[in-house]
C-alpha cells in the first residue's frame, strides 16, 4: 500500500494528470465528509476540500511529503478547517463589537441617508433647471453663491421686490417638485 502511495506521489510531482485524477476520484468524497464532520457545513466542507486539492495540484512540484500522501491531504484539510474556525471567530468578534457599539445600524442608516440625499439633490437640480432663466439665475445667486437680495438686485439691475418674487416662484416650483418628500423643508 505504501509503495502504491509512493508511486502516486512521484507521478503527481511529475505532473501526471491521471495520478491526480485517481487520487481525486478515490478520496475526494471521504475527505469532504471528514471536513464536514469537523465543520457541520457541507458547502464549506466542499470548498475546503476543493481548495486542498487545487493547492496540491498547483504546488505539486514543491511538495515534500515524508509520510503518506493521503495522511498529508487529511492534515491539510484539517488545518484549513481550523483556519476557517479562527476566521469565523474573528468575524464574530468584529460583528459583536459593531453590535455593542450600535455601528451596524449606523452604517445602514448612513448608506440610506446618503442615497436619499443624492436622490433629493438630483431632483432639486432638475427642478432648478426647469425654472425660467432669470428666476433660475436669482435662485442660484442666492442659494449657491450666497448673495443677499440687495446684491442680486444690483448685479442684475432689477428691484429687490423682483428678486423676492423670483425666489417665491423658485421655492413654489421646488416645493411642487419635492411635494412627496417630507424630509425636505424649503
Amino acid at each position: 500500500m505504501q509503495k502504491d502511495q509512493d508511486s502516486l506521489y512521484d507521478r503527481l510531482r511529475s505532473g501526471d494528470h491521471k495520478a491526480f485524477e485517481s487520487l481525486f476520484k478515490s478520496h475526494y468524497r471521504l475527505m469532504t465528509l471528514f471536513a464536514n464532520k469537523m465543520l457541520n457545513d457541507m458547502e464549506i466542507a466542499r470548498d475546503i476540500t476543493d481548495d486542498a486539492f487545487t493547492t496540491l495540484w498547483e504546488k505539486r512540484s514543491e511538495l515534500n511529503v515524508t509520510g503518506s500522501l493521503i495522511s498529508y491531504m487529511y492534515k491539510m484539510i484539517q488545518n484549513r478547517c481550523l483556519n476557517h474556525f479562527k476566521h469565523q471567530e474573528t468575524k464574530n468578534l468584529f460583528l459583536d463589537y459593531l453590535q455593542r457599539h450600535n455601528l451596524l445600524n449606523l452604517q445602514a442608516e448612513n448608506f440610506e441617508r446618503a442615497y436619499h440625499d443624492k436622490e433629493i439633490g438630483e431632483r432639486i437640480r432638475s427642478a432648478v433647471n426647469e425654472l425660467p432663466t432669470q428666476c433660475k439665475m436669482v435662485f442660484c445667486m442666492s442659494r449657491y453663491e450666497h448673495f443677499k437680495y440687495r446684491e442680486i438686485a444690483e448685479q442684475l439691475n432689477i428691484s429687490e421686490k423682483t428678486v423676492e418674487r423670483h425666489m417665491t416662484l423658485a421655492f413654489a416650483k421646488l416645493r411642487q417638485a419635492l411635494k412627496n418628500d417630507y424630509s425636505v423643508w424649503l
